[in-house]
């Protein structure tokens, strides 16, 4: 689904900011709000911590295994990353 600035017209040109459990989407081109996208935390739809958030899951193990495969896109791939750096970070 496209999501198309009603002011400048731009199409998929967008930055949002989570506010109050809404991705909210402005226009990279004129700055002008153009919608509040729902926001859902990543989940592991497979495996052994299926319907549990990426952020919940502390099996560094498990997710860098899992990131191997490259079976993930997008933000359930980003989300492991950010979750594999977190937990890295707190092992030094």
């Amino acid at each position: 689904m496209d999501i198309i600035c009603k002011k400048c017209g731009s199409v998929n040109d967008y930055k949002t900011e989570l506010k109050n459990s809404q991705n909210v989407a402005h226009c990279n081109c004129c700055g002008k709000f153009i919608k509040n996208i729902p926001y859902q935390k990543p989940k592991m739809y497979f495996g052994k911590y299926k319907d549990k958030f990426i952020s919940d899951i502390t099996d560094v193990n498990y997710l860098d295994w899992v990131l191997r495969q490259n079976i993930l896109k997008g933000n359930n791939k980003q989300a492991i990353i950010d979750q594999l750096f977190k937990l890295n970070s707190h092992v030094k």
